[in-house]
């Protein structure tokens, strides 16, 4: 867990060197009440009529007035208080249009703890995808380098753990650029029947999700690259993630994908490298190392 209060001069800076409406009192007032760590004056500010203050303006004082109530949250951690005591709260931050990408994030955290490997995904994709909208999460409120890269870890090791299949396509995971930042590379659960290369029904979901998403990014170039768990010989398992690779690939090529392809076989020799394996049973580590890797090349 990883959160940060984010408050401190740039905020204030950030409204004060024009870049908001320069008729938008509102916007200075609610950045100086969230510096100051008044969370009720932020939100006083958020909900009071805002005369001169255009759409993006009035989103822009919500979403900081969000981050008050954020970072005391924040602090209530730091402190020792169980996060996901908070969920209620930060699920209505969420659902008020208003929520930053700490929100998700947060809410990510929670239900990764619970084991809700789905509903993490969701999330912590929904972060990365708030965190790429440059205009309602400008530079001094986004995520770091290193943290868009964690961001887009903990989603892919989600969807990897979790139970059923989570859509790349509807949560923007097919991006492999975020802020400037890399992530070319998709780790994807396609599932296949024990010591074959034929897709199970859920496999079969995630190949066409797969499909979905090369569509929309249209890449020149992609390598397919297999993993199997450790189950097995270290030979057999090679040419077993081979397989399952090419099979992925002529699916795709089915489907449509009209770009070069390469298919390499790593059998158990990568496996998935989890923020935390100690959260996780032999089985669902099995699984998460159970993949294919398709890294992009535009």
């Amino acid at each position: 867990m990883a959160l940060k209060v984010l408050v401190g001069a740039s905020l204030l800076a950030f409204f004060l060197a024009g870049t908001a409406s320069a008729a938008c009192d509102a916007l200075a007032q609610v950045a100086e009440a969230t510096n100051a760590g008044n969370e009720a004056l932020a939100k006083q500010i958020a909900a009071m009529p805002k005369p001169g203050c255009t759409a993006d303006d009035k989103a822009m004082i919500d979403r900081v007035a969000a981050l008050s109530s954020f970072n005391r949250i924040v602090g209530a951690v730091g402190q020792g208080a169980n996060l996901a005591d908070f969920e209620q709260e930060l699920e209505t931050i969420r659902t008020s249009n208003s929520a930053p990408w700490q929100v998700f994030d947060a809410l990510g955290d929670i239900n990764r703890d619970r084991r809700n490997y789905e509903a993490a995904a969701r999330y912590y994709q929904l972060a990365l995808e708030d965190a790429a909208n440059e205009v309602m999460t400008p530079q001094w409120m986004a995520p770091d380098e290193a943290y868009i890269v964690r961001l887009d870890h903990m989603a892919t090791e989600m969807r990897l753990a979790a139970p059923k299949p989570v859509k790349l396509t509807v949560r923007g995971a097919c991006k492999i650029s975020y802020r400037g930042v890399s992530l070319k590379k998709k780790s994807t659960p396609v599932r296949y029947v024990f010591g074959t290369a034929e897709f199970t029904p859920e496999g079969l979901d995630s190949a066409k999700d797969l499909s979905e998403c090369l569509k929309s990014v249209k890449p020149k170039t992609i390598t397919l690259i297999g993993h199997t768990d450790p189950v097995g010989t270290a030979e057999a398992n090679r040419m077993l993630s081979l397989e399952r690779a090419d099979a992925l690939a002529e699916y795709l090529v089915a489907e449509g994908y009209a770009g070069q392809w390469t298919a390499v076989g790593k059998g158990e020799d990568e496996p998935f490298k989890a923020d935390d394996a100690s959260a996780y049973d032999e089985e669902t580590l099995n699984q998460m190392n159970r993949r294919v890797d398709v890294d992009v090349e535009n």
